[in-house]
């Protein structure tokens, strides 16, 4: 009995410290709760400042304002480049293709035995039937003018700008006629002669209707003195546009001496001028570095200076004014280069393609020469240039070529058409004839072209 007393005693001793335990570990967890909450209550948000919100608000709204400007003003600077640059992407580049011409045989007229043709005497009895005069003259040059007037569309004035000015502080500029020989669609081709645009900072087109663009220098050939200037269609107003023209290259193989001609441009070296008269020579022509040129001549008064086109009685451009190759004392009267023989220049420039070089200048041996002199048909070499695929694989003067890539050569203009059929850099086997004691030997030559 005192032991479970005793335990008893003792249960609510433990009971009681239990108890107390109790009450200070709630008192203990609600002072720490206090703290907390007093901590807690302690770290406040701060005040907002109106003032200085409004201030930031407006800082920013400032920034992002001059932000959006200068976006604007960097896209407006960039934009049409970027478009541009869009556009030609899309477009595909147009090749410019001049047809060329064949060259065919001079059809004889029938004459009876007295050496007149008889067709010309009926025409001669009915003009005196129908009575002409000066009337009927001026009439037909009103005519002819009408084709001349046509190729005007054609033809521009080809501007160089240099930098230097003279005493009235004015840049120095010296013109020369252009004419425009192809179109692509994208862009116009203008054929002109190289002096205009030697050693110029600027180069400028005038059109017919006088505005004037700028141009781009293509390419040129130092044989003729020729050059193709390029004139975007985005540098033309719509206007002009649909005032401006392309030339109709005509076929100069088909003209004949004696035929009516008309010289467009500045064949007597100022602006605009024009010149009627004939062809005088049809046959002649001039040897150059890989190349023949036919020269047509007129009995047209005109400048050692002189430029522009020749033209057909139906406004068909049949020869380019070149007075370098005028001759002797005929330099004052308008010669021009046959356009047949210089089309495929004239695409080979306009496409900004090399022109093959092996470096001969030569004279074609015809059956009648070959049969007279005893020398072989194909080309003669009249030179070779210095330093010349030609020179440097051994062809020497008075080789006579006879064979070009395995192809039989008995003409100039067969040997032109083998080396355009090659590229710049291709080693080509060229075969000639050279005079020894014994007589004519065939020589063989590995040659490898060059580029101008």
């Amino acid at each position: 009995m005192r032991h479970l007393r005793e335990m008893g005693c003792s249960q609510k001793v433990f009971y009681k410290n239990q108890k107390s335990r109790g009450i200070y570990m709630d008192e203990k967890k609600n002072k720490e709760d206090e703290s907390y909450e007093f901590i807690k209550e302690t770290i406040k948000k701060k005040p907002l400042d109106r003032k200085k919100m409004w201030k930031a608000a407006g800082i920013l709204a400032g920034a992002g304002a001059i932000f959006g400007l200068t976006a604007a003003l960097v896209f407006a600077v960039i934009e049409p480049q970027i478009s541009q640059a869009v556009e030609n992407k899309k477009r595909t580049e147009q090749k410019v293709e001049i047809p060329t011409d064949e060259e065919t045989e001079k059809k004889e007229e029938q004459q009876t035995d007295a050496g007149i043709d008889t067709e010309d005497i009926s025409e001669s009895e009915e003009g005196e039937q129908s009575g002409l005069s000066i009337d009927n003259y001026s009439e037909m040059y009103k005519e002819v003018l009408k084709k001349a007037d046509k190729i005007k569309e054609a033809m521009v004035t080809v501007i160089g700008v240099k930098s230097d000015e003279d005493w009235f502080q004015t840049p120095y500029e010296s013109q020369m006629s252009g004419v425009i020989v192809a179109d692509n669609g994208q862009e116009l081709y203008v054929l002109t002669q190289y002096g205009i645009v030697k050693n110029v900072d600027r180069i400028q087109v005038q059109f017919c209707d006088d505005t004037v663009v700028d141009a781009r220098f293509l390419k040129s050939d130092t044989n003729t003195g020729l050059t193709i200037l390029k004139i975007s269609d985005s540098e033309i107003e719509s206007d002009t546009r649909s005032k401006i023209g392309t030339a109709v290259l005509g076929n100069s193989y088909s003209v004949e001496q004696g035929e009516p001609v008309i010289a467009v441009g500045s064949p007597m070296e100022y602006k605009d001028s024009i010149g009627f008269g004939i062809l005088t020579s049809v046959t002649n022509s001039v040897s150059k570095i890989d190349a023949e040129y036919g020269i047509l001549t007129t009995d047209i008064v005109g400048s050692e200076k002189g430029s522009g086109v020749l033209l057909n009685t139906e406004g068909e451009l049949i020869g380019v004014i070149a007075q370098s190759f005028a001759l002797g004392d005929s330099k004052n009267m308008v010669t021009g280069l046959a356009v047949s023989q210089i089309k495929e220049l004239i695409e080979t420039l306009s496409n900004n393609q090399n022109i093959v070089y092996m470096g001969v200048t030569g004279e074609t041996i015809t059956p009648q020469i070959s049969e007279k002199k005893g020398i072989p048909k194909g080309v003669f070499v009249e030179s070779v240039e210095v330093d010349s695929p030609a020179m440097q694989a051994g062809i020497q003067n008075a080789d006579v070529i006879t064979e070009v890539n395995g192809e039989k050569i008995e003409s100039m203009k067969e040997y032109q058409q083998q080396l355009k059929a090659c590229n710049s850099g291709d080693t080509i086997k060229v075969k000639a004839m050279r005079q020894a004691t014994e007589g004519y030997v065939e020589v063989t030559f590995d040659v490898t072209l060059g580029a101008l």
